[in-house]
């Protein structure tokens, strides 16, 4: 029987998981893996190595344990066939394709056992989007942020340092918040949901520290 602690942190796209993890980690002092630098790097590896990466069938049919060895560190410090990925998971070519690749079966399907690997022996805050439903789905603590969709794309804008006051980048950084969101909900595999036995946060109106307390006061508890 595996009795190591897991905790999970679900959530849409912009809903603050990254910050939130990695403050609860220093906190408890327990390591945290974002899933999302996993779905980076191998969209990285598919965009620089694999001819037609942009094909689904491609993808479907790719034989990703074979050409594949992945080792996500609990620094959050991405390899990939040994070389360190780490400084090119947020490049223009990865953000624009990313959501393109996490929505594919075989993608997931990869990536899911890889992270189950990662957390089997070892106390671990994970992030993601189907953590708490398809990855650590026996975790003792599940927690899912969100907040609505305005507060989201101003948070995405001020982790670019774009203008908040530039109603053209509003709409755009808005427009792509929306299209992950769709994506994320409506995938076949593992959609975007709470698990039944998460915590729901809604974070709109309660700044990062006041979140993390309220996640420690039930995990300490």
């Amino acid at each position: 029987m595996n009795d190591k602690l897991h905790i999970t942190i679900d959530g849409p796209a912009a809903s603050g998981k990254s910050a939130t993890a990695k403050k609860l980690s220093q906190d408890i002092s327990i390591p945290y893996i974002d899933t999302g630098i996993m779905y980076r790097g191998l969209t990285y590896f598919m965009v620089k190595y694999v001819k037609n990466f942009d094909n689904r069938n491609v993808i479907e049919n790719f034989d990703f344990a074979a050409n594949i060895r992945m080792d996500l560190d609990d620094s959050n410090i991405l390899y990939i066939n040994d070389e360190n990925i780490t400084g090119n998971l947020y490049s223009k070519e990865v953000t624009d394709i990313v959501s393109f690749f996490s929505s594919i079966n075989s993608v997931r399907k990869y990536l899911v056992s890889a992270q189950k690997n990662i957390a089997f022996d070892k106390d671990l805050i994970m992030i993601g989007r189907d953590i708490g439903t398809v990855v650590l789905p026996k975790a003792k603590y599940k927690f899912f942020l969100d907040s609505n969709i305005e507060t989201r794309t101003k948070r995405r804008m001020d982790q670019k340092k774009i203008n908040i006051n530039d109603q053209a980048e509003i709409d755009k950084n808005f427009d792509s918040i929306k299209n992950r969101d769709l994506i994320d909900k409506s995938r076949d595999l593992s959609p975007l949901k709470p698990a039944q036995d998460a915590i729901i946060i809604y974070n709109d109106h309660i700044d990062l520290n006041a979140t993390v307390d309220l996640m420690k006061n039930i995990i300490l508890d």
